[in-house]
């Protein structure tokens, strides 16, 4: 019996021994195809990683913060146009308006795992800053539309091009930081929900109540059309 336990031992032992071998192996076969650190020491190592996950910090996190910021004023900005009389001035039922509500979530839930794909094989550094280019574009265009239709086709479109962006930047989260190091990260790009949350309704209040008839334009158009160029500007901005 003594001798059986103490053979499964080493054989235990030794496959541990393999395993680390091979995962030893996989490493270096790794650093093999990155000039920059394969010659290399682990502290070395250690202390790039480091200084990468510092810039990631200072550069990732406060553009995509800002970024689904302004994705999620976009996404809330018709209920305090509504407020200011916009149903009324396109002379929509209460069910034609929830129409256009429900309609940005078909476009929503249609364009998300297709975009994806098409991200994660692409460039996200150009096709995220479009996505939010495009839903810019039609929310500024929105102070244009006159009939119900128009604004229901207007939310569908913005739900289609805003449907990629939160599964796109966690899978940028993830593919950047570790499995430790992410959920943090996460957290903090998604307070800028909270954050626009607040600014919404300051702005609301702020643009409502002062700029109503304003060069002869409802207050609400105004408040699409800041809103829009707002979230162009950050665009431009992130581009940079």
């Amino acid at each position: 019996m003594p001798f059986s336990l103490n053979s499964k031992r080493k054989s235990l032992d030794m496959k541990d021994d393999v395993e680390h071998s091979e995962i030893a192996l996989e490493r270096d076969l790794i650093l093999e195809r990155y000039e920059i650190i394969r010659d290399k020491s682990a502290e070395e190592r250690r202390q790039i990683e480091k200084s990468l996950v510092r810039k990631l910090d200072f550069k990732f996190l406060p553009m995509v913060t800002a970024m689904l910021m302004m994705n999620y004023l976009d996404r809330i900005n018709v209920s305090n146009a509504r407020l200011a009389g916009m149903q009324e001035d396109l002379g929509m039922s209460d069910t034609q308006w929830s129409a256009g509500i429900s309609m940005f979530y078909v476009g929503y839930i249609i364009s998300q795992i297709p975009a994806n794909v098409i991200i994660a094989k692409g460039s996200p550094r150009l096709l995220l800053p479009l996505c939010m280019l495009a839903w810019s574009v039609v929310t500024i265009c929105m102070p244009a539309v006159t009939a119900s239709w128009a604004f229901i086709f207007c939310r569908f479109l913005i739900g289609l091009v805003e449907g990629p962006f939160v599964p796109a930047v966690s899978l940028l989260t993830s593919s950047w930081y570790t499995k430790h190091e992410s959920p943090l990260r996460m957290s903090i790009w998604h307070a800028g929900n909270t954050i626009s949350q607040a600014l919404s309704g300051l702005l609301a209040a702020g643009i409502l109540s002062n700029m109503e008839g304003v060069g002869n334009i409802r207050a609400w158009k105004w408040f699409l059309l800041l809103e829009g160029k707002c979230s162009q500007n950050s665009t431009l901005k992130d581009q940079v």
